[in-house]
């Protein structure tokens, strides 16, 4: 191995035979392992805001299965709002596109352990793809109004949304169904439709 050193403007050719000295070589060449887990491959793709999640649905796209098991009928809360395009913040301003439905109590207590199961079809190749989430956290007061946004960002009332999904990959027009549900109260459905068009930004 030949090692070049520039010393005051002379440069001067060394030979060493790193072998003869030491017996160690001064590199060592890594060979790569060509296997590569699924999981892997998606998580060398992910955003950095995604990669806090423990949850593969946040990750992995996929129709995930539906878990929420509410037989409760008496109304508690109804869904006011759903939007998947044309957002808009509290004073009005435009922001990116994103699932954002808006929840009203109907009741004289407050509300919490909510659950959001929604899917997303893709009405040009009928793929079909499923997401369930727990509003950790979230608490819906007494007569009160609160808006419940899927975007990834970490202030109160945000959540974690896949920006692998259908709702960023295709620009086809997609169906939502959307299904929210919390203990003793009846579970509220609401759909809406994203327009053909552009795929969905992930900032």
């Amino acid at each position: 191995m030949n090692k070049f050193i520039v010393l005051g403007g002379v440069a001067l050719a060394l030979v060493v035979t790193i072998y003869l000295i030491s017996g160690i070589p001064t590199s060592k060449k890594t060979v790569s392992n060509p296997t590569t887990t699924a999981s892997q491959a998606v998580s060398s793709q992910t955003p950095s805001v995604q990669t806090t999640s423990q949850n593969p649905q946040d990750i992995v796209p996929g129709l995930y299965p539906d878990p929420i098991k509410n037989t409760a009928t008496e109304p508690g809360f109804k869904i006011t709002s759903l939007m998947v395009e044309n957002n808009t913040d509290a004073s009005g301003s435009p922001v990116n596109d994103h699932l954002q439905l808006t929840l009203q109590n109907l009741t004289s207590k407050d509300l919490s352990n909510f659950e959001v199961y929604y899917t997303i079809t893709d009405t040009v190749t009928n793929k079909k793809e499923g997401y369930y989430k727990k509003l950790t956290n979230f608490v819906l007061p007494a007569g009160k109004t609160q808006t419940i946004h899927f975007d990834n960002k970490p202030d109160a009332g945000h959540f974690m949304v896949n920006t692998h999904s259908l709702y960023f990959a295709s620009s086809n027009k997609l169906q939502f169904t959307v299904t929210v549900s919390t203990p003793g109260y009846a579970i509220q459905t609401a759909q809406v439709s994203k327009a053909a068009g552009g795929a969905e930004t992930k900032d």
